[in-house]
Formats: C-alpha cells, structure tokens, sequence
C-alpha cells in the first residue's frame, strides 16, 4: 500500500487541475480554429495518453519509494 505524504496528495490535486485546464485549454483553441472533429480528438487523446503515462509513472515510483 502507497501512503502519500501531505506534499504529494497536494501535488496529485494540482496535477488533477493541470489535466482539466489542458484538455479544456486544448479543446477551446480546437473549437476557435474551427478545427474538424478529428484534428480535436488527436489532439485531446494525445494530450490524455501523456497524462496518463506521467501519472502512472508518479504512481509507480511512489510505490518503489514506499517499499
């Protein structure tokens, strides 16, 4: 079991908010160019698949940090 030190639950709550901001950030731009549907979600799934590759990986060291 992972037990999250007062630092790191604050630094997953402001990665949370960075993730919202940019996939809304992503998504407000793609709708002002007036972007396809496609060119949008590409955009959108890469912008997700990164996050969740740096959120697994903050979720793994923890884990090897914590054994």
């Amino acid at each position: 079991m992972v037990i999250w030190s007062n630092a790191e639950v604050g630094v997953f709550f402001a990665l949370i908010g960075m993730i919202i901001l940019k996939i809304w950030t992503v998504w407000h731009v793609a709708n002002k160019s007036k972007a396809t549907k496609e060119g949008r979600l590409i955009f959108v799934w890469g912008i997700t698949g990164l996050t969740a590759f740096a959120v697994a990986a903050k979720s793994f060291i923890s884990y090897q940090m914590g054994i």
